[in-house]
């Protein structure tokens, strides 16, 4: 899998004015009433638009493994640049990954998002967002981590039968019968030979 892949993007729409009120239509009073429910505002589906195009585009001359985020999480470190001042870099995730998803990754909820850096530039706000691996894998801090506890596992009886401990541990599932600082399993048994 590519180490990374760097998108320079238009600058998301706040989540403050991302949504409306949807309004119908009433002929007998000749007014706008509000339906209840919140829809994407005008702006919001272009800005979502242009970013999904310059997303698909800036994607193809890059080797990004897409399959790989299936079942792994990754980093999305963002350097944004911001058209004033009080804005909330917080308000502009949700539209970057909800636009993101089914382009760069395929479900924002394994993006874990960090804004690295924060400039002012009213004549050009965008964001330049670089999506690394994360090293870790469940409760493993990395890889080989994972070997060495899986290597171990093959010595006891419970891994034959699809050990559900290990299975767990690989989902980063927290649980009684392992522990995860340690990585000690109390229902390992030696295989006897």
């Amino acid at each position: 899998m590519s180490k990374e892949l760097k998108l320079i993007l238009d600058l998301p729409t706040s989540i403050n004015k991302l949504y409306v009120n949807q309004h119908s239509w009433n002929p007998k009073t000749r007014t706008r009433v509000p339906t209840g429910k919140r829809v994407m505002s005008s702006e919001g589906r272009k800005v979502k638009e242009k970013i999904a195009k310059q997303a698909k585009e800036q994607i193809k001359g890059q080797d990004w493994d897409f399959d790989y985020t299936r079942d792994h999480y990754i980093y999305q470190d963002s350097v944004m640049y911001m058209s004033r001042s009080n804005r909330d870099d917080n308000n502009v995730y949700k539209l970057l990954n909800d636009t993101l998803e089914g382009i760069c990754y395929e479900n924002d909820s394994r993006v874990l998002t960090r804004t690295q850096r924060i400039y002012i530039d009213p004549k050009d706000p965008h964001i330049e967002v670089t999506l690394t691996p994360v090293p870790y894998i469940g409760i493993f801090d990395n890889e080989q981590q994972l070997h060495n506890f899986e290597e171990n596992c093959k010595t006891c009886t419970r891994y034959k039968r699809n050990c559900s401990i290990l299975n767990k541990a690989k989902e980063g599932r927290i649980q009684e019968d392992l522990d995860e600082k340690s990585l000690v399993c109390s229902k390992y048994k030696e295989v006897k030979k």
